[in-house]
C-alpha cells in the first residue's frame, strides 16, 4: 500500500516536474528569439523617385533606395556618420538617429544642385537629348548578433550616352562598440591580395581583367564580411563604357570563403565572425572625427599610403608628401622621405601595415590631423603603434599632402630626450 502511495506521488511530481520543464524550455526559446530580434538594427526603409529638372525633352531624375539603420546603438551611430559622409551632407546638422531629415537633406541638395541651367549646360558638352539618372541605393548585406554590413552605391548616367559614371562603397562594423572592421581584420594584406588577384584572373581571364577592372584600384576600399566569407568590391571608380556593370548589372568584385582564408584572419575577426569558440572581448568604440572634416576622404588616403608599403610602390611615396616635412621629429624633404622609405622596404622585404581606427581633426583652416593605429609586420613581429600624420593643403582642400609623419612612443621618446638635455 505504501509502494503504491509511493510510486503513484513519484508519477505525479515527475509529470509537474516535465511540464515545468517544458514550460521554462518555452519560456527560454522564447526570450532568446525576443532577445534575437532586439539584437538587429532596426532598418527603415526610404524610397525617393522624383524628376527635379526639365528642359526641352530631357529630364532630370532623382532616386533614393536606402536602408537605414536607426537608433542610438553604437553600431547605429557610426552607419549613420558614414552614410552622412557617403550622401556627402557633412553640412547636414540634424537629427541623424533616424533617416528622415538627412533623405530630406540630401534630396534638396541634389534638386539646387540638378537645375534647368545645369541642364543647359550638360547640353552645350554634347549631351543634347536622353534623360539623366541618378541613383543612390543603401543596402543591408548581412547582420548577425556580432556585425552588420552595409553597401553604399550610386550611378549616374544618361539615356543613350556610353559614359556612365558608378561606385559601391562597403563597410561592416562590430554591433557592440561600433567599431569599423577593415583590413585589421586579417593577418596578411599582401598575402590576402595574392588570392584576391588570382580569382579575378579567373574570373575575368588575362585580357578580361584588364578590360573590365582597367582603371580599378589595385586594392579595395573595404571589405565586407558576409555570412559565408567576404566580398571584395572594386567599384570605387568612373567606369568608361562601363561592359561589368551593365552587362551583369553588377561590379567587378572577389568572393573569397571563410573556410579558404580562415589561416589569414585574425583571432579577433574569427571570434566577431563566429568561427572560433571564443568570444570578443575588445571594447574600442570607433573614435568619432571633426564633423567639419571629410573622414572618409582621409580613411583613403590612409589605405593609399598602407598600399605603398604592401605593394612596393615605392617611387610614388613622392607624391604623398609635402616639400619640407617633420619625419619622426627630424626635418626632411619630401624627396628625402622616399628615398628613406624605399630603403627601409628594400631592407625589410616582409614589412606590410595597416592602419585603422581612424580620427581625423581639423586644426586649422589648411591642416587636418588624423590620429590612427598602425599595425605593422616586419620580420616575423606584428606591433600596433598608436601613429599619426598631419596632413596640409595649398589649395583649399583640392588636394592634401603629409607634412608631419611619427607615433606617440616616439615622441615620449623624443620629449624624454630633450628634457634630460635640458637639465644638463
Amino acid at each position: 500500500m505504501g509502494k503504491c502511495k509511493s510510486d503513484k506521488m513519484r508519477n505525479t511530481v515527475g509529470k509537474v516536474t516535465g511540464k515545468w520543464l517544458r514550460a521554462v524550455v518555452l519560456l527560454v526559446a522564447l526570450c532568446w528569439g525576443m532577445s534575437s530580434r532586439a539584437q538587429q538594427l532596426p532598418i527603415v526603409k526610404y524610397d525617393i523617385d522624383k524628376v527635379t529638372a526639365k528642359w526641352n525633352d530631357m529630364e532630370a531624375r532623382l532616386t533614393i533606395d536606402a536602408d537605414y539603420p536607426e537608433g542610438n546603438t553604437p553600431a547605429a551611430r557610426t552607419l549613420q556618420r558614414w552614410l552622412c559622409e557617403m550622401f556627402t551632407a557633412r553640412d547636414f546638422h540634424g537629427q541623424i538617429t533616424t533617416g528622415k531629415q538627412l533623405m530630406e537633406h540630401v534630396e534638396a541638395a541634389f534638386i539646387e544642385a540638378n537645375t534647368v541651367e545645369g541642364m543647359k549646360i550638360m547640353a552645350e558638352d554634347g549631351a543634347k537629348e536622353g534623360n539623366w539618372f541618378f541613383n543612390y541605393r543603401v543596402k543591408k548585406e548581412f547582420e548577425s548578433s556580432r556585425i552588420a554590413s552595409f553597401t553604399y552605391s550610386w550611378d549616374a548616367y544618361q539615356v543613350g550616352n556610353a559614359t556612365s559614371n558608378a561606385n559601391i562603397i562597403d563597410i561592416s562594423v562590430c554591433k557592440t562598440d561600433g567599431r569599423i572592421l577593415g583590413w585589421e581584420m586579417f593577418n596578411s594584406v599582401r598575402q590576402l591580395k595574392k588570392l584576391l588577384d588570382k580569382q579575378l584572373v579567373e574570373k575575368f581571364g588575362e585580357e578580361g581583367a584588364d578590360l573590365y577592372l582597367r582603371g580599378i584600384p589595385p586594392m579595395p576600399r573595404a571589405p565586407l564580411f558576409l555570412k559565408d566569407g567576404v566580398r571584395f568590391d572594386f567599384g570605387d571608380y568612373t567606369i568608361y563604357i562601363p561592359h561589368a556593370y551593365e552587362e551583369t548589372g553588377e561590379y567587378p568584385y572577389a568572393f573569397l570563403e571563410y573556410a579558404d582564408i580562415e589561416h589569414l584572419l585574425t583571432d579577433e575577426a574569427k571570434a566577431l565572425l563566429g568561427l572560433s569558440g571564443q568570444t570578443t572581448s575588445l571594447n574600442e568604440p570607433e573614435p568619432v572625427s571633426d564633423p567639419n572634416v571629410n573622414a572618409e576622404l582621409f580613411r583613403i588616403y590612409l589605405k593609399s599610403w598602407d598600399n605603398l608599403y604592401n605593394l612596393r610602390q615605392n617611387d610614388d611615396f613622392k607624391f604623398e608628401y609635402a616639400s619640407n616635412v617633420d619625419f619622426y621629429g627630424m626635418k626632411m624633404t619630401g624627396e628625402k622621405v622616399q628615398e628613406s622609405k624605399a630603403a627601409f622596404l628594400q631592407k625589410t622585404p616582409d614589412y606590410e601595415q595597416v592602419s585603422y581606427r581612424l580620427k581625423a581633426t581639423k586644426t586649422d583652416a589648411s591642416h587636418v590631423r588624423c590620429d590612427f593605429l598602425k599595425r605593422t609586420i616586419a620580420q616575423g613581429k606584428t606591433r600596433v603603434y598608436p601613429s599619426y600624420l598631419i596632413y596640409v593643403t595649398e589649395d583649399n582642400g583640392t588636394s592634401w599632402k603629409i607634412e608631419r609623419e611619427s607615433d606617440q612612443v616616439t615622441d615620449k621618446n623624443l620629449e624624454k630626450m630633450k628634457t634630460r638635455s635640458n637639465k644638463q
